[in-house]
Order: structure tokens, then C-alpha cells, then sequence
């Protein structure tokens, strides 16, 4: 996926600012797809060039002027192709994998640490991923396909921390175990 696409998905709703639009990505896209926001800006001024978006300058008295930016026809239409598009699934760097290869005595401390200390982030993540899901999809079935695409996203990060949290506490047991 091309941060392009992921960009032209959260304007599918409504034309948004590089400010709103940034800081709605922290909220929704990019807990599993992670960009700056200067990455979101650039890719803006791309996808403007290429006629996928509009961007109108709003002048503002007591503030610099706002961009903003909405999804045209050609970026309605190039979503559409991609959407159809088959996924690869997705494969991942985990430095902490990579260091349990070379768990020794010398340092099982440091990497029960470690593990202990990732238990809590996703401990904290979980969290608020159920705080949205309370929040904005109680009732599943009654939600629109937008919202149901969402909240399948949502689910598949709930049951990913869920799965990490059990790693975690697996991994933590054995290596507290392993012989020094």
C-alpha cells in the first residue's frame, strides 16, 4: 500500500486540512500504517499534482491560511482500481524477536525487562483501541460499510494486542525460567 492510498481513503468522508488530516491519521490509519506528518504533507502536494486531489486556500484573519484538500473524480477513480487490487500479507521487522535469538544468561535480565516493558505498551494500546470501540461501535451490525471496514480494522488491532499480551506473558514465564 502506498501512503497515497491511505491518504485518499481517510478523504473519502469529507475534504480535510494537512493539520486535520494528520491528526485524524494518528487516530485511525495510522495505528497500523505509521507516517510523519511531513510525509502526509508531501504526499499531499503529490497527489494535487497528479489531479487525485483539490486544494483550496481558505484565508483566515487572525491565522495563516488553511489548505484544504478533497478527493476529485481521478483520485475517486484511482481508490476504486486499487481498492480491487489483491494484498500481500504483511511481514515485519520485530527487533525484540531478533534479540530473544541471542538470549543468554548475561542477558535474560535485560530482555525480561524488555519483554515486561512492551507488555504494558500493548497493555496501554489494547486499552485504547476498547475505549474507541466502546465509543464508536457498540453494535457492529448496525453499522454502515464504511464503518463496518473501520471497525474490522479496529477488531483485527483489539485481537493483535490480545494475542501480543499473551506473548508477552508466555515469553516473560520462560525466559524468567531459563537456567542462568
Amino acid at each position: 500500500m502506498a501512503l497515497s492510498h491511505a491518504i485518499l481513503v481517510s478523504l473519502t468522508d469529507r475534504a480535510q486540512s494537512g493539520y486535520d488530516l494528520a491528526k485524524r491519521f494518528d487516530q485511525t490509519v495510522g495505528f497500523f500504517w505509521p507516517v510523519s506528518h511531513q510525509q502526509i504533507y508531501q504526499e499531499l502536494h503529490k497527489l494535487a499534482k497528479a489531479d487525485w486531489v483539490r486544494a483550496e486556500t481558505i484565508t483566515q484573519a487572525d491565522r495563516p491560511n488553511r489548505i484544504v484538500y478533497e478527493l476529485t473524480d481521478p483520485g475517486r477513480a484511482a481508490l476504486a482500481a486499487w481498492v480491487t487490487e489483491p494484498t500481500t500479507p504483511p511481514s515485519f521487522k520485530e527487533e525484540l524477536l531478533v534479540k530473544l535469538f541471542a538470549l543468554d544468561s548475561d542477558n535474560r535480565d535485560a530482555l525480561l525487562a524488555e519483554i515486561a516493558r512492551r507488555r504494558s505498551l500493548h497493555g496501554e494500546r489494547l486499552a485504547r483501541y476498547e475505549a474507541i470501540m466502546a465509543e464508536h461501535y457498540p453494535n457492529p451490525a448496525a453499522l454502515n460499510a464504511r464503518k463496518r471496514g473501520r471497525y474490522l480494522g479496529l477488531r483485527m488491532g483489539i485481537l493483535t494486542e490480545r494475542t501480543t499480551l499473551a506473548w508477552c506473558d508466555e515469553a516473560l514465564a520462560l525466559v524468567g525460567s531459563t537456567a542462568s
